[in-house]
């Protein structure tokens, strides 16, 4: 038993030793293990590390968690400081795609070709006043062939004074590319329906244009394209919407020369032939011209529409455009700014995915997303645009420039028109926008509020509103539509009713049109429509600003102050202007209080403003006096006891209310309490009255 125990201690003795050897010195597995712990570890770090950077880069307002006011603020700031830099970024990019050379070329060039008189007879008209198929023809030998070609300098026809090659050019700046175009769309002769009573006397009738009606046939000496009929996908055009109708891009057509006499043969030849008849619904008169001075190009279309009715009504457009983005050094900083906005572009794209992933259907509750939605929308398609234009448009110009024929960039120039358009309306939105990142301003959560309120009461009067509105429109149209012009369409008529809310409008016109019913119809509209409706939803917006001012809170403006303090404090003791920084903070030491700080103390504390007016009163505060510590150790003592007295202990009490239910609360309190001040000064007045009546009856 002896040796038996004694071979048991030795085998505990032996374990123990090689137990404390193990753990003084560890196996080379559990080297590799704990190793391998704290890699994985470290690597976890790493990434808990990054993905939290993640989330903050792109953490909104809406999907912070509430409670954290800081975060809140920091998260507010942040969003506000990116967007004014891609706001900038905007601003640079749409200013540096226009500029106001664009407007005094096509001021130049609509002077020219518009406002340039033409001779008929003893009188002169120009482009805007043609009224008759002469006046058509007295344009394209006088005004067109003179202004198209500049042979010679101050354009006298003096020999000595020829301008070379390179100088000639339409006001001796704009070279005209390829050449320019006529082109007219017809219809048929049985297009309309004549009356049969009127059969015998009329055997011809052309309707107005449509695409039904057009004439394809060829006509007059039918031997060459200005004869015969070209479809629109021949000649590479596109629907042009007109004063009357659209018209097709198709047609009968003639190239002119680049070469005065040879365009004025032209010309000559097309009117001693004909070419004009009576089924012509349209004229259009087409060139490009580009100035290198400035890179711009300019795209002139002139329309002369011939109406069944007979006459001439004419219209213009004249486009100019910037096809050659980037040539001057302030070109390239807009590349690179275009660079800018397109990492811009993605940051906020993974922002809207990230805030749809964490609010999924609540993502549909706001306005703002739709907004960004839309603005992201635009981003993306003015981004292909540039693209298209860079890579298909520009060898398109320069294939263009080097052909003789004529050069048709109408094409190019509505899609950058379209453009232009899109980044208006893009950058529009994007100021309207800004909105969304300063309302925790006072004034702005104001408006917003304010806005978001009353927004189903203006819906709901706005049906009303337009129901009468448009019962005055139709009104104007049938009783003056055929003698103003301002109401010759039922559109016009409502646009020149919203002028006539603005003060313009032309009662002289409507009084001549029909004198009784013409004062009628002004004098009810402007009193049912500007004196009663209009004001109404002033009447709305404006009681809805005062419940909403008399509810909000100025709580988030003040922490948001409190909050860019502390930051700047916060700085100051970085840089060691600690001492400075609390100097400054730090009240005047005498122990005596202002009016002005006891009053922002109480408004940080979401007192109204009635409530501290009779704060006021019963401690007989005056503004014009300080406050001493007595004072202010009484009012502390009581504002302290009153709040442990009003802490609920359990029960019901204990429960909290909603933001909601409070302000709906207090309003309800506020107006009880004027409709109380009101009633004590009524009875006050009551009782006046009642002692001169008692001091009346006893005198007598």
């Amino acid at each position: 038993m002896a040796k038996s125990s004694s071979s048991i201690e030795q085998n505990i003795d032996q374990g123990e030793t090689e137990s404390s050897i193990s753990v003084a010195y560890p196996s080379n597995e559990a080297i590799v293990n704990k190793k391998g712990g704290s890699k994985q570890k470290f690597e976890n770090k790493k990434k808990a590390k990054l993905k939290n950077w993640l989330k903050g880069m792109w953490r909104t307002k809406q999907i912070t968690e509430s409670g954290d006011t800081d975060l809140e603020f920091q998260t507010i700031l942040r969003e506000l400081i990116i967007y004014i830099i891609y706001l900038i970024i905007v601003m640079i990019l749409t200013f540096g795609m226009t500029s106001t050379n664009m407007y005094w070329y096509t001021k130049v060039l609509t002077d020219l070709f518009v406002s340039s008189p033409i001779l008929t007879g003893e009188s002169e008209i120009n482009f805007k006043e043609s009224s008759q198929i002469t006046h058509f023809w007295g344009f394209a030998e006088q005004v067109m062939i003179n202004n198209l070609y500049w042979d010679f300098w101050y354009h006298n026809g003096d020999p000595v004074a020829n301008v070379t090659n390179e100088d000639r050019n339409i006001l001796y700046e704009n070279k005209l590319i390829g050449v320019p175009r006529l082109r007219q769309v017809k219809v048929r002769n049985d297009s309309c329906l004549v009356h049969e009573d009127f059969r015998r006397t009329f055997r011809t009738c052309y309707d107005f244009y449509s695409h039904a009606a057009e004439d394809k046939s060829p006509f007059g000496p039918g031997n060459s394209k200005a004869w015969t009929y070209s479809t629109q996908d021949q000649l590479g055009g596109f629907s042009h919407w007109g004063e009357l109708t659209t018209y097709g891009g198709g047609g009968y057509y003639v190239d002119l020369s680049i070469d005065k006499d040879e365009t004025t043969e032209i010309v000559q030849y097309l009117k001693e032939n004909l070419w004009v008849t009576r089924g012509t619904r349209a004229i259009f008169f087409d060139f490009t011209v580009y100035n290198a001075n400035i890179n711009l190009f300019c795209i002139v279309k002139l329309l002369f529409e011939i109406p069944p009715t007979g006459g001439i009504i004419p219209s213009y457009s004249i486009k100019t455009v910037k096809l050659l983005r980037y040539v001057q050094p302030f070109d390239y900083f807009v590349l690179g700014c275009e660079y800018i906005f397109i990492i811009f572009i993605l940051f906020y794209t993974i922002e809207e995915i990230w805030e749809i992933y964490e609010l999924r259907f609540k993502y549909l509750y706001s306005m703002w997303n739709y907004m960004d939605l839309t603005i992201l929308i635009l981003a993306y398609v003015l981004i292909s645009f540039s693209i298209y234009r860079h890579v298909i448009i520009k060898p398109m110009i320069v294939q263009r420039l080097n052909d003789k024929t004529f050069a048709n960039f109408e094409f190019i120039g509505f899609w950058q028109i379209q453009f232009n358009n899109a980044a208006a309306v893009m950058v529009f939105l994007v100021w309207v926008k800004l909105f969304k990142y300063v309302r925790f301003n006072k004034t702005m959560s104001q408006l917003s509020i304010t806005l978001s309120r009353c927004a189903r009461d203006i819906a709901g009067f706005a049906i009303m509103f337009f129901i009468i509105f448009f019962a005055f429109a139709q009104l104007g149209y049938l009783l003056f539509g055929t003698q103003v012009e301002d109401f010759r369409t039922f559109g016009t008529s409502i646009f020149t009713l919203l002028r006539t809310i603005l003060g313009d409008f032309d009662y002289a016109a409507i009084e001549e049109a029909n004198r009784v019913l013409g004062p009628i119809f002004f004098i009810s509209y402007i009193f049912f429509v500007f004196f009663v409706l209009l004001n109404m939803f002033l009447a709305i917006i404006n009681d809805t600003y005062s419940d909403v001012k008399s509810e909000i809170s100025v709580q988030s403006s003040i922490a948001m102050n409190d909050y860019i303090k502390r930051c700047f404090q916060n700085l100051f003791n970085k840089l060691g202007c600690k001492s400075k920084a609390v100097k400054k903070e730090e009240p005047s030491g005498d122990g005596k209080l202002t009016y002005k700080e006891i009053r922002d103390a109480l408004k940080k504390c979401n007192f109204t403003d009635l409530e501290i007016e009779m704060f006021f009163a019963k401690y007989d505060i005056d503004e014009d006096k300080p406050v001493g510590e007595e004072d202010t150790r009484r009012m502390l003592t009581d504002l302290e006891g009153r709040r442990i007295s009003e802490i609920p202990t359990n029960g019901l009490g204990a429960g909290g209310v909603s933001q909601e239910d409070y302000l709906s609360l207090l309003n309800r309190v506020n107006h009880m309490e004027d409709s109380i001040a009101r009633a004590v000064e009524k009875v006050e007045l009551v009782l006046n009255k009642l002692e001169e009546v008692e001091k009346s009856y006893r005198q007598r």
